[in-house]
Order: C-alpha cells, then sequence, then structure tokens
C-alpha cells in the first residue's frame, strides 16, 4: 500500500535526480552548445512582438536610425510553446522499490530538454532561407529591399573532398562581407564574425584552421596562420545534412542572430491522478517558450555547389 507520504517521498527523490541529471549534462553535448547559440530573452505573455529588434539602442548604428512610427511596418512576434516529457511508472514499481529502474529513466529526461533547445536553434539555422526575419525579409538572404547586406554567401567547398584552402577562402569571403555590412544609412559597421555553426564532416578541418601555428593550407609556408585569431569558437551541428555549408555568427551582443525566449523554467511534478484508477502514474517535466531569430545582420551562411 502507497500512503500519501510515500508519494511525497518520491516525488522528492525524483526531482533531485532530476536536478542532478540536468547540472551533470550541462554544456556537454552538441545540442548543448547549439542552444547556447540562443539569446535568452524573459517572456512574461503568450507571445512577444519583437519589433523592437530594429529600434535597440545597442543597435542604432547597426540597423539605422528607425522611429518608432517606422516600427509600424514590421510585425514579428514569437508564440510560447508547451514542452514536456513524462516518466511512466506501475504502481508496483513504487510499492516494491523499483528505484533501480525507475531513477535512470528519470536521470534521461534533462537530456531530452537540452536537445529540444539545440534543435529550436537547429531548425532557425536550416529553414533561414525561406522564414522571415523580423524585417520581413527571409533571414538568410541576398541584398534586396529592405535588406542592404547579403547574408548568403557563395562558397567553395568541394561535398565529396573537402580542402583546408577552401575552407579558409570561405570563411575569408565571410568575414570579408560582414566587415563591409552596412546600416540604413549606408555607413559600414564591420560586423566580426567570431563563432561558426559546421557539419560533422567539416569540423576536423575548422579545427585546423582554429589550432594551426603555421599556416595549415600550404599556401604560403612558414607563415603565421590568420585564421588562428578569427576562428573563436566551432559548433558542430550534428544534424546538418548539407556537408559542405556552413554558418558564421557574431555573438558579442545581448541580443544576437537568434533568441531563446523563456516564458517558464523547467517544472517537475509526480502526477498521480490515475494511480488508483488504472496503477500507473508519471514524474513529469515541462516548460514553456519558444526560440526565433534576432538580428540577421549578425549572421551569415555559406553555401557551395554540389562537386
Amino acid at each position: 500500500m502507497i500512503s500519501g507520504s510515500d508519494l511525497v517521498r518520491y516525488e522528492k527523490v525524483f526531482r533531485l535526480e532530476y536536478e542532478r541529471a540536468a547540472k551533470e549534462l550541462e554544456n556537454t553535448g552538441a545540442w548543448d552548445d547549439m542552444a547556447s547559440l540562443g539569446s535568452v530573452i524573459l517572456s512574461d505573455g503568450a507571445e512577444e512582438d519583437y519589433r523592437w529588434l530594429g529600434d535597440t539602442p545597442e543597435f542604432g548604428e547597426l540597423i539605422g536610425d528607425i522611429n518608432l512610427d517606422d516600427l509600424d511596418d514590421y510585425s514579428y512576434t514569437i508564440k510560447n510553446k508547451d514542452f514536456g516529457a513524462a516518466v511512466k511508472m506501475r504502481k508496483s514499481e513504487l510499492e516494491d522499490d523499483k528505484m533501480d529502474i525507475i531513477l535512470p529513466r528519470v536521470k534521461g529526461m534533462p537530456a531530452g530538454e537540452n536537445r529540444k533547445w539545440g534543435k529550436m536553434i537547429h531548425s532557425l539555422l536550416l529553414n533561414g532561407t525561406t522564414n522571415l526575419a523580423f524585417d520581413g525579409v527571409a533571414f538568410f538572404s541576398d541584398a534586396t529591399g529592405a535588406r542592404l547586406n547579403d547574408n548568403l554567401l557563395a562558397g567553395t567547398i568541394s561535398a565529396a573532398t573537402p580542402t583546408l584552402a577552401q575552407v579558409a577562402a570561405d570563411i575569408k569571403t565571410a568575414r570579408t562581407a560582414g566587415l563591409r555590412f552596412k546600416n540604413t544609412r549606408g555607413e559600414i559597421i564591420g560586423v566580426i564574425f567570431d563563432t561558426f555553426v559546421v557539419p560533422p564532416e567539416l569540423e576536423m578541418l575548422f579545427r585546423q584552421l582554429q589550432t594551426s601555428d603555421g599556416d595549415p593550407t600550404g599556401s604560403n609556408p612558414g607563415t603565421s596562420n590568420p585564421y588562428k585569431g578569427i576562428i573563436k569558437k566551432i559548433i558542430v551541428d550534428p544534424a546538418l545534412t548539407d556537408t559542405n555549408d556552413f554558418y558564421c555568427l557574431s555573438t558579442g551582443y545581448s541580443v544576437g542572430p537568434f533568441v531563446r525566449q523563456k516564458r517558464r523554467g523547467v517544472e517537475t511534478v509526480l502526477d498521480v491522478t490515475e494511480l488508483n484508477k488504472n496503477n500507473t502514474c508519471y514524474f513529469k517535466a515541462d516548460f514553456r517558450g519558444n526560440a526565433g531569430y534576432g538580428l540577421p545582420i549578425l549572421a551569415a551562411k555559406v553555401v557551395s555547389g554540389v562537386s
């Protein structure tokens, strides 16, 4: 027979195991790295309107002088969604104190939470050539209309046999483009891309460019490696399938290329409403929030033709 005090004790144990597992998993996997790309914005409603991205004081030089009347032309909201997971357990498992088969499932729940945030950022990257940013233009787009800067760039990397020289050339192309990005007044503002999101197939080439002291391409023997100081961080997106495309981000701002909107943090509960009805109960974890686009001027996608 399971008493009310037993259920209170079980819930406390499950919560402690969940919290411990969450701390152990923090920043240990690829999806954690992907999730970190989102600038955390706290939400206090069902959705948030991001028209203010065009009038953020910190980005006055980036976007240009946009007054409040101009912002009426923009409409970009991120609606909060509910995300959750649950571990189902039988009444008999609790009665027999089968913690050895329950706790491993509880410990695995935070990994699902981390993966969800990372996969949301992955989806924003992957669909950035069609999904619209706050200015009504595809997040990754050629310079057109309201978008003055081309952040959809042509690359040279071979899908079949990528080389260091190709990767180096494409990084140079992206860096040059970012440095020449202009605000709405036509002034060059100089965006510096410091973070590169790459598919697994390109990881080692990027890391070699990042860490080698001498020129790793071999084109200038005896010279130092100029890319060592350019590539600050490499993030591997395990779900990217275009093996010769990559993304460049500038992340040193309070609001970056992507938004990780948080309405409510994770809450956990032992749901026993069905315990006497069908002899099952659930340990549940859920949170509210969503991910969306921030400032497109702080990102670029480099796309190479298939070869």
